[in-house]
């Protein structure tokens, strides 16, 4: 299944999602299994295309016709101790806090989850900091399209996984300190 082809869209590192929308819902009505001459396979190859192409990690591994991931970025390598930390931080805090029976307990876990609130809000921030970085990456990769080689594609699909999937899970952290919070 090649995406690009799917969606007739450029194999290009960047698409913009509305590029992306429209082509998926010019081919969508008709191929929807509701309607007739509809085809269930095709509209979910058509789903699954549209998916690998608005994640630009998928869709640059898919450009460098990489499946397995390679050697974790530098930038990547450099955040994980921060996120690895500020998730088990919270994770602890978390729990302390669920566990905490009176207010007396209560009011002094606010001071520490107050800080770890700030402290999540730092790490957060430079994640999106990196994620602008491949964004930039992306399209500068794009002005010299077809020139980049592969490997720098597959280098920038796995940054873009690290940095969706480590914001994620930071975000979860987020709302659950606001749920406390208040």
């Amino acid at each position: 299944m090649d995406p690009f082809e799917i969606l007739s869209l450029p194999r290009r590192p960047f698409l913009d999602d509305e590029e992306i929308a429209t082509a998926y819902r010019k081919l969508a009505g008709a191929l929807h299994p509701d309607q007739q001459g509809g085809d269930a396979a095709a509209f979910r190859e058509l789903g699954e295309a549209a998916a690998i192409l608005r994640d630009p990690a998928r869709r640059l591994k898919e450009l460098a016709g990489i499946s397995a991931s390679h050697p974790f970025p530098e930038k990547a390598a450099e955040l994980f101790s921060k996120v690895a930390e500020i998730l088990q931080r919270s994770d602890a805090l978390i729990a302390q806090t669920g566990m905490a029976s009176n207010a007396l307990t209560k009011a002094l876990l606010m001071a520490p989850l107050k800080s770890l609130s700030l402290d999540l809000s730092s790490v957060q921030e430079q994640l999106s900091t990196w994620r602008i970085f491949l964004e930039e990456e992306i399209q500068r990769i794009d002005r010299h399209w077809p020139e980049s080689d592969p490997e720098t594609l597959s280098h920038l699909a796995d940054s873009f996984a690290y940095a969706d999937r480590w914001s994620s899970q930071l975000r979860e952290r987020e709302l659950a300190l606001e749920a406390i919070l208040g």
